[in-house]
């Protein structure tokens, strides 16, 4: 009985597991990195995480997340973010969506 095929398969899928672990545990300490080099308070580090987990959101699922916080404060850290290059904006006012940047 030749098992190589599937030999094969196992570890090609191992493999590719691997580095989707590898690649996460990078954006982690990266993420966790600019947390701290840039001092942001723990509302402002949910929001952060929140958006590198999740690649963008809008303001309604940052209100979600953050549901004793108004609006505002949201915006305001947000635009914190944007200023320091770490998040960009996209779309209008209705449709506006906040992606992290690509350097991250």
């Amino acid at each position: 009985m030749d098992l190589t095929g599937w030999l094969e398969f196992f570890t090609a899928g191992l493999a590719t597991q691997m580095q989707e672990t590898v690649d996460r545990g990078e954006r982690v300490i990266k993420t966790d990195l600019l947390i701290q080099q840039h001092q942001f308070n723990d509302r402002q580090s949910i929001i952060l995480r929140h958006l590198v987990d999740h690649a963008s959101s809008a303001i309604r699922g940052l209100e979600e997340l953050c549901p004793d916080v108004s609006r505002r404060t949201l915006q305001r850290d947000l635009r914190i973010m944007e200023e320091k290059g770490l998040v960009v904006r996209t779309g209008d006012t209705n449709q506006l969506v906040y992606r992290v940047s690509k350097e991250l």
